[in-house]
């Protein structure tokens, strides 16, 4: 049996490989502090039954560990132990090759895939710091921009679901006059590498809106919304591990100025969400100030676009990793949840007149 993380998103330590035991962390490497992602792909443990151990940590998450073949599909084990400090699990005899993860990973292969299936026009804006390419795709004709990020951490995989669900919406259902432009991966590099992201050292991408960013990803949003002037700036993001509101879908309100035309825009989403997206509601969203929210309004991607002449939204969206129980995170409930959003944003769009 080996434990490898050899793969696009791979991250771990791996301490000890016994016949049935896996003893693992995740692998920090320039992060401040603690962190929760890890991912790794396990071989030759065919028709064993094998428990993976990362205490004194506690990061499985309540449904187990997100597990996968081929990095595309990918199911919750089920259960974990205790505390979420590990899981079990049985492979079949026919199981040579299994990919386990913190959440349900969102490969880069899968934005592409997508795109091509449509036949969109997807293009390399740029290359990261570190060679990887950095991919945007622009949708729809009009005078009024939107611009939707993801990845500025690149562990929080749940906001290329959301995104691949408002592009989805959005192709089958454009909102006229409206010109939308995606980035999908602003840390490319760290997507690819399996980073934490957040928290990365001297600071993350989502701390770097500031005059001379660090990072290319940071660079291409900053140009894009200079030149655009959006309308909406809408930054998609995973919340903590677990717990509260981090089981939750919600919404990041950081501009005291914008509270009341979010809180509308708010109301919108919960009149749109559907039985098979992820259940939302209003009372989850966090305002100015309280607990965590309380970051410099001009360094966060949301909020730095939210000073730019004629933007009425800048913000981030939290999508949670695992949900609760009667509300579990799924690859079709997050895709869902971001068609109900961009439903919604047309909605609000109409409301006021915006032509």
């Amino acid at each position: 049996m080996r434990v490898l993380t050899d793969f696009c998103g791979g991250n771990a330590q791996i301490l000890n490989v016994e016949d049935n035991k896996v003893s693992f962390l995740p692998d920090l490497r320039d992060t401040d502090g603690d962190w929760f992602y890890w991912a790794f792909k396990v071989t030759g443990a065919a028709g064993k039954t094998v428990t993976f151990d990362m205490s004194p940590k506690n990061y499985v998450g309540p449904f187990g560990a997100a597990v996968s073949h081929d990095l595309y599909h990918w199911e919750w084990t089920g259960s974990k132990i205790g505390n979420g400090s590990g899981f079990t699990y049985t492979f079949a005899d026919d199981e040579d090759c299994v990919y386990f993860a913190h959440d349900m990973l969102y490969h880069p292969s899968r934005f592409y895939r997508f795109c091509e299936l449509h036949r969109l026009p997807l293009r390399i804006i740029a290359d990261d710091n570190k060679g990887t390419p950095i991919p945007c795709l622009t949708l729809g004709v009009g005078k009024n921009t939107v611009i939707l990020t993801a990845r500025h951490h690149c562990c929080e995989a749940t906001g290329d679901y959301i995104m691949e669900g408002i592009l989805d919406e959005f192709v089958h259902n454009p909102i006229p006059n409206i010109k939308l432009i995606a980035l999908p991966f602003i840390d490319a590099d760290g997507v690819v590498a399996g980073d934490q992201g957040k928290n990365r050292r001297p600071h993350d991408h989502n701390r770097d809106y500031i005059e001379k960013p660090l990072y290319a990803g940071v660079r291409i949003v900053q140009e894009l919304v200079k030149r655009e002037h959006p309308i909406a700036v809408f930054d998609l993001h995973s919340p903590w591990h677990t717990g509260g509101r981090n089981d939750k879908v919600f919404f990041v309100r950081s501009v005291p100025e914008m509270r009341e035309r979010m809180v509308e825009l708010a109301n919108c989403f919960a009149g749109r969400i559907t039985p098979d997206a992820m259940q939302y509601d209003i009372v989850n969203d966090i305002d100015p100030g309280v607990e965590w929210n309380n970051i410099d309004k001009h360094i966060t991607c949301g909020s730095w676009a939210s000073d730019i002449e004629g933007n009425i939204f800048g913000f981030s969206l939290e999508t949670t990793y695992f949900g609760e129980s009667g509300n579990v995170v799924s690859q079709p409930k997050l895709i869902e949840t971001g068609r109900c959003f961009i439903r919604a944003f047309a909605d609000y769009l109409a409301a006021h007149g915006v032509n």
